[in-house]
C-alpha cells in the first residue's frame, strides 16, 4: 500500500495522510474507512484541505474534499497558536469518484488558494478583543442607534471605518464621525463621503 504522491509547496503542513494509490473497488473498499483520509493545513493562508470518503466503506460513495478556513486562537496556557476550523461553512466542497481527479484538484488548490482574511477585531494575533468584536458582530446585523453610539464612544478606528462602510450609514452618522472620529483617517473618509454624490445635497 503506497501513499498517494502530492505536489506540496512550502507553507503547507501534512497533519495526516492515509490517502493511498489504491482505487476503491469491491476488494479494497474496506480501506476507505475512518473519519479522514487526508488533512493538510497552512498557517500562512489560514486554510485547510480535508479529504474523506463518504459514506465510509461504501463502494457507492465518493471522495469528499473540503477547503476549511482557519481562525487563529492563541492558547495563553501553553503559549502556542492554535487554529480553529470553520467546518460548518466550508469555503469549497468537491466530490469525485476518481482518485486521479481528486489528486489533480488537491495539487491545484495547494498552489492557488488565496489566504483567508480574519476579520475579527483582535488585541493581538489570535486573541479576540471581546467587547469591540461584539460591537462588530452587532453592526453586521444592522445599524442601530445604540450600536452607533457605542462605536463612536469606543474611539476604535476599525469599528468606525466599518460603520462608514456600512450600506445603511446615514448622513447624520457621517457628520458625527467627522467631528468625533477616532483618527484623522476616519475623519478624512467621513469628509469624502459627505462630498460624494450620495450625500451631497
Amino acid at each position: 500500500m503506497n501513499l498517494q504522491p502530492l505536489k506540496i509547496p512550502s507553507g503547507w503542513t501534512v497533519e495526516w495522510n492515509l490517502l493511498t494509490e489504491t482505487d476503491p473497488t469491491l476488494e479494497t473498499i474496506h480501506e476507505f474507512t475512518g473519519s479522514s483520509l487526508l488533512l493538510i493545513n497552512s498557517s500562512i493562508r489560514l486554510k485547510a484541505i480535508a479529504v474523506s470518503w463518504r459514506p465510509e466503506g461504501d463502494i457507492h460513495g465518493a471522495y469528499q474534499l473540503q477547503v476549511i478556513c482557519l481562525l487563529p486562537k492563541f492558547n495563553e496556557k501553553t503559549n502556542i497558536m492554535e487554529y480553529e476550523g470553520l467546518w460548518e461553512i466550508p469555503e469549497l466542497a468537491f466530490n469525485t469518484k476518481s482518485r486521479l481527479e481528486l489528486v489533480e484538484k488537491i495539487n491545484q488548490l495547494l498552489f492557488t488558494l488565496k489566504p483567508y482574511k480574519d476579520t475579527r477585531i483582535l488585541l493581538k494575533p489570535g486573541v479576540v478583543d471581546k467587547d469591540n468584536e461584539a460591537l462588530r458582530q452587532k453592526l453586521l446585523t444592522g445599524v442601530t442607534t445604540n450600536v452607533v453610539r457605542k462605536i463612536i464612544e469606543s474611539k476604535h478606528k476599525v469599528l468606525q471605518d466599518l460603520l462608514l462602510n456600512h450600506k445603511d450609514v446615514s448622513k447624520t452618522i457621517i457628520e458625527k464621525l467627522l467631528l468625533s472620529g477616532a483618527s484623522k483617517g476616519v475623519k478624512n473618509k467621513a469628509q469624502q463621503l459627505l462630498n460624494s454624490k450620495r450625500f451631497k445635497t
